[in-house]
């Protein structure tokens, strides 16, 4: 009786196939990841901006509960946004000795976030300043127990060049967020 040998056939990929499976993933990549990078630095600054507003509603109701004032701090220098229920020894808003309730580093919210207004210019008609903050109460927004605060416009900016701008005006603490798109800064 003639047994039957079996043979195994080896196989996988050849190196043509392995080269355009590899330049098919290449090719996407190099369209899918500026989109994700631009995506995750809209998102970034749309978070730094709502806590920022979320930050500037604490001083509104904490000037009102304390009958004190109170404020928003912007320190364009190490990149951080402050609530601070007191001014210091020295008497000024937004140096070393404030009562700080809570802060946070916009840098450290990713996206390359910084104070600025990038290429996108400052809003027409506003006030304009170096840094990007253009409240002059030494870039603090004061929150008093009388529902005012000083007027000014805090911008932030990310790496991909997405621009808002968070305005507050004098009377009843109350802002008004911008965004810039195509260089036209419109009301959100």
């Amino acid at each position: 009786m003639a047994q039957k040998c079996s043979s195994i056939k080896a196989e996988g990929f050849t190196l043509v196939e392995l080269v355009i499976v590899l330049s098919i993933i290449a090719c996407i990549s190099a369209v899918s990841i500026p989109v994700v990078a631009s995506y995750y630095g809209n998102s970034t600054l749309k978070i730094a901006m709502y806590d920022i507003c979320q930050v500037v509603k604490e001083a509104k109701a904490l000037s009102l509960s304390s009958d004190q004032p109170c404020a928003v701090t912007f320190n364009t220098v190490n990149s951080t946004v402050a609530l601070v229920s007191g001014r210091g020894e020295d008497g000024r808003w937004n140096t070393s000795d404030d009562q700080v309730l809570r802060s946070f580093k916009v840098a450290g919210k990713g996206g390359g976030l910084r104070f600025g207004y990038g290429t996108c210019g400052p809003v027409p008609g506003l006030a304009v300043s170096d840094d990007g903050v253009t409240f002059q109460v030494n870039n603090s927004m004061v929150c008093n127990q009388d529902m005012t605060s000083n007027a000014g416009t805090v911008y932030l900016v990310s790496n991909q060049g997405c621009a808002m701008a968070l305005t507050a005006n004098s009377s009843a603490v109350g802002y008004v967020l911008r965004r810039c798109t195509n260089g036209v800064w419109g009301k959100l």
